[in-house]
């Protein structure tokens, strides 16, 4: 499909590095990235064959066209005038910094790509150079990892059913109890010490009420973006969370963190789930041990701003013959386990840029590790 050229009537100077044998084109042509030049005016100079085979059109079915062919809506709409006020203005949006944005195929299919763009000035005329990466399959496998992660959570919440079933007992059963005496007060005609057990009753249905949300905020979907977090934020709120299992489990979890670690730019459900998987894992290892142990939770900035988190248990630990297949998809050591745990919490961290392994606790038990890099100004 060849569109009709739209050049304003004072273009300034075209680039023609296609049809020059230079250093420059033949960059271009091996170039394994797409690369589109545009002028001031946002008209497509350059073109090279990787953009190409990425976009589906030819070399004249583009040249001398607006970029806005190439993006979808609202993108295509805004870049004219995002380029107008970048000339009057000099204020950049985009240029010297690669973000994830949308583009539009010939056959007119939307897919992700990463965009960086950079300023070229030559005869006294500007133009930018866009570098483009198809990033399809980057965001099927982050697609992936968070569906993984929602179903993950949902079979923790069912590990921990009855726990929170014991927890929600207790306001419940006080709720009963109260209003039983909250009657006989009534009959009495004692309003005063009524008031006060009504105050108790509003209190204990609020604290049902807050674990009820806790878990509802837990198990919801979200699909996030990655945004700056605390460390402290992101192991407490996963020790807040496991206090509902105290049903179940006796187990104290002991936190200790660095003071004044950096931040770090994550996905805070999925890293929160990491966490949740290991501490759940130590606390099964130590009973399984018959131990009562706290699992101890450490955090510490380590060379090469990396955040280092130990998830620490004196349980059963993990035999040599299953070391090796800790991280293997679909195996597991429990008699109910699905044997997704780790492998998908390895995932995570590995997206995140870090790495998560297993060591040997020299006092009997398990170390479970990994690092995240740290948000350093």
């Amino acid at each position: 499909m060849t569109l009709p050229p739209s050049t304003p009537a004072s273009a300034p100077p075209r680039l023609h590095l296609h049809e020059k044998p230079t250093r420059f084109a033949a960059l271009m042509d091996a170039a394994v990235d797409a690369i589109i030049v545009i002028d001031q005016h946002g008209l497509i100079q350059e073109f090279n064959p990787a953009a190409q085979r990425m976009f589906g059109y030819g070399l004249d079915d583009v040249l001398g066209h607006n970029v806005s062919l190439l993006m979808p809506s609202p993108y295509a709409g805004d870049h004219d005038a995002y380029l107008q006020r970048y000339n009057a203005t000099g204020e950049a949006r985009i240029i010297g910094i690669g973000r994830e944005v949308q583009a539009r195929r010939q056959d007119g299919s939307v897919f992700p790509i990463d965009l960086s763009v950079g300023e070229v000035k030559e005869a006294g005329a500007t133009f930018f150079v866009g570098i483009i990466r198809d990033i399809s399959e980057r965001q099927e496998a982050r697609e992936l990892r968070q569906r993984l992660t929602h179903v993950t959570r949902l079979s923790t919440l069912g590990e921990m059913a009855s726990g929170i079933a014991h927890e929600m007992n207790q306001p419940l059963t006080a709720i009963v109890t109260y209003a039983q005496a909250a009657r006989r007060l009534q009959e009495k005609g004692d309003t005063a010490e009524l008031d006060q057990v009504l105050d108790k009753i509003a209190k204990q249905a609020e604290r049902a009420a807050a674990i009820i949300r806790q878990m509802r905020n837990f198990v919801r979907r979200q699909d996030r973006e990655q945004q700056v977090v605390q460390v402290a934020e992101l192991v407490h709120g996963v020790i807040q969370f496991l206090q509902m299992d105290t049903g179940r489990r006796n187990i104290p979890i002991d936190p200790r963190m660095v003071d004044d670690l950096p931040p770090l730019i994550v996905d805070t459900v999925q890293i929160q789930q990491v966490l949740l998987n290991l501490v759940l894992n130590a606390m099964d290892a130590t009973e399984a041990a018959g131990s009562q142990q706290a699992v101890q939770v450490l955090a510490r900035l380590e060379p090469g701003d990396q955040v280092q988190f130990d998830v620490i248990d004196r349980g059963c630990g993990v035999s040599a013959d299953h070391e090796s297949q800790l991280f293997t998809p679909f195996f597991t050591t429990k008699a109910a386990g699905m044997g997704m745990g780790l492998p998908i919490c390895r995932s995570i961290v590995q997206a995140h840029g870090g790495q998560l392994h297993y060591l040997p606790n020299p006092d009997g038990g398990s170390i479970f590790r990994f690092t995240l890099p740290a948000m350093m100004e």
